[in-house]
């Protein structure tokens, strides 16, 4: 008897889970082939843009142009923010105003114009199954 309940647990348990959506990152605007591309995935529990991400990325830059990073997600929304890691120290290297030095991108393309992006700017949905691109255009 307890086989079949654990069966039946272990069915219904794996089918009300989701099935990952593979999100495909295409990063945009690369002008230096040197570096690495820093990405953070947030959801909207986390302090987007200061906490411990739920999925992040580093992806090595050899070429100019774009590249695509994929990650494998549950349904849901997220929020992104990268920045291109020139010098390879892992930090985004701001001036002595606190604006950034190497360039960065997030979401939905969100451009701040006086304070850091809030998670709600930059939100997007991870729907359905299969695959899903969103397109991230690096600032100069």
């Amino acid at each position: 008897m307890s086989t079949i309940f654990l069966n039946l647990l272990l069915l219904f348990g794996t089918a009300s889970r989701a099935a990952p959506v593979t999100l495909k990152v295409e990063i945009t605007n690369v002008k230096k082939a040197q570096g690495k591309l820093m990405i953070a995935i947030y959801k909207p529990d986390e302090k987007f843009g200061e906490g411990v991400p739920a999925i992040s990325g580093i992806e090595e830059v050899k070429s100019i142009g774009s590249k695509t990073v994929p990650f494998d997600l549950e349904p849901g929304k997220y929020a992104l923010a990268l920045f291109h890691d020139l010098n390879g120290n892992g930090e985004l290297d701001k001036n002595f105003v606190g604006l950034p030095k190497e360039p960065y991108g997030f979401s939905k393309d969100f451009r701040p114009k006086f304070s850091a992006p809030s998670f709600e700017d930059c939100a997007f949905e991870v729907t359905g199954t299969g695959s899903q691109q969103i397109s991230v255009k690096l600032t100069n």
